[in-house]
């Protein structure tokens, strides 16, 4: 049985065990996941979703276009969705679209969950009330409360005051005034930040506001979870590079068997069970696996992490694309997604490190 509590997850990824078993079972597509464009403010060195020889993240000439997104969300509502994650590639809020797309999503009933590195709203804090009106769970980037640190696995001067200035706007505007919240921290852990991981967790429990703590995706900069984003550090001075590529290391078996277990503990005294299988260090499941993720050039994969298992080996696992005339939901609906990619549910994820069960 999974597990999931309310005060444990974030509006848009909260769904009954009844909506579970439906999408497990091939019925419906529950919770997909969408790119806009690839062009981003920022050059993360362990971005899942780029390329791992790629110096930085620029907008890519064979975009989906307008047209092709909404056909997209339409197809995807067909198929039972009930939310709609915008994960990348780049920066969501900079793509030209944004507004629009936000606003058709709403209009489809549908829930948006949008992952987010917050620069845009420090120019245009309108762009907030427009999410929060249209019921946008926000979850913002987080891997350091130092400045220095955070700027440098950023890949921009300047970026954690910019960070900090959003992040009190956004509690400001009440996102996480609600149950479940709509407001979340993505924090990716690695050896530069474990220790700091605890900390951030407890000050996220404290403020209702939900910690996807978590390893990495092992695709892009991050293939098979370990870091390859060594290109994107070109402009860095030998010593910073180094640092960095030192910051960004996994962390080993027994640190993050220690560090999910000081998790638990402390989420135990707080009345928050974890699921035995967890996806994320705050004992959350994974939900993404639970829809397809169709990226910004149409290609459709099981999810954000690109693989697919045979024989217990991970493996590609590109499933098509819309521009091909494949529409995600033929997909879904003529294969049981989970069994097509050689996975069984339990709430964890199958293609991560683990964090649990170890």
């Amino acid at each position: 049985m999974i597990y999931q509590s309310i005060r444990n997850s974030i509006a848009g990824w909260y769904f009954t065990e009844e909506e579970i078993q439906q999408a497990v079972s091939g019925k419906r597509m529950l919770n997909p996941s969408i790119d806009l464009t690839n062009a981003c403010n920022l050059n993360c060195p362990y971005c899942y979703i780029e390329e791992k020889n790629s110096e930085r993240k620029v907008r890519k000439p064979n975009e989906l276009t307008l047209v092709e997104t909404l056909r997209i969300i339409d197809d995807l509502k067909n198929c039972g969705a009930k939310t709609i994650n915008i994960v990348g590639a780049g920066e969501p809020t900079i793509d030209p679209h944004f507004e629009e797309i936000i606003n058709y999503i709403h209009s489809k009933g549908l829930t948006t969950v949008l992952f987010t590195n917050g620069i845009r709203f420090v120019y245009y804090q309108k762009l907030l009330r427009l999410l929060y009106d249209r019921n946008v769970s926000i979850v913002l980037k987080y891997n350091f409360t130092d400045a220095k640190n955070q700027d440098l696995v950023a890949g921009r001067n300047g970026y954690t005051l910019k960070r900090n200035s959003v992040l009190r706007t956004i509690l400001d505007y009440g996102f996480n005034s609600h149950m479940p919240t709509r407001f979340g921290l993505d924090i990716i852990v690695f050896s530069g930040n474990a220790e700091e991981v605890l900390k951030i967790h407890q000050w996220c429990r404290k403020e209702n506001i939900f910690p996807i703590a978590g390893e990495y995706i092992p695709t892009g900069r991050t293939e098979n979870g370990e870091f390859h984003g060594h290109k994107s550090l070109e402009t860095f001075g030998k010593k910073e590079k180094f640092a960095l590529s030192k910051l960004l290391q996994p962390i080993g078996v027994n640190e993050r068997r220690k560090l999910y277990n000081r998790i638990k503990d402390y989420d135990k005294k707080i009345g928050i069970e974890h699921n035995d299988c967890a996806a994320y260090y705050g004992g959350g499941i994974c939900t993404q696996i639970l829809g397809l993720y169709i990226d910004i050039e149409g290609n459709i994969w099981p999810c954000v992490a690109r693989k697919k298992m045979k024989n217990n080996l991970m493996q590609e696992g590109l499933l098509g694309n819309f521009r091909n005339g494949v529409k995600p939901s033929i997909i879904w609906n003529e294969n049981c997604l989970l069994d097509k990619v050689g996975v069984v549910y339990n709430g964890g994820c199958p293609f991560k490190k683990l964090i649990t069960s170890l």
